[in-house]
């Protein structure tokens, strides 16, 4: 899965755990309307995707560069077993 889908799928992971956790601490009243309850979690969802692919994306891009700059100065020499 591409580095900004992955971070995607963890960050909508977390928005719902924390958008549950902020209601069980008594922050967020779901039980008086389910509307509104659904509204909050789907902020917390598209928030927290956004950002976590955006963070997901720029460290898989950090990751090949910097593997394409290993495999680039070690293309030249022999390998060391022999």
């Amino acid at each position: 899965m591409a580095g900004g889908a992955s971070g995607a799928g963890s960050g909508a992971v977390f928005g719902i755990a924390l958008a549950l956790l902020i209601q069980q601490f008594g922050y967020l009243d779901f039980s008086s309307n389910l509307v509104n309850a659904l509204v909050y979690i789907i902020i917390f969802v598209l928030v927290f995707a956004i950002i976590f692919g955006i963070i997901g994306r720029a460290l898989r891009g950090r990751a090949l560069k910097k593997l394409e700059a290993s495999t680039a100065s070690t293309s030249g020499s022999p390998p060391s077993g022999y």
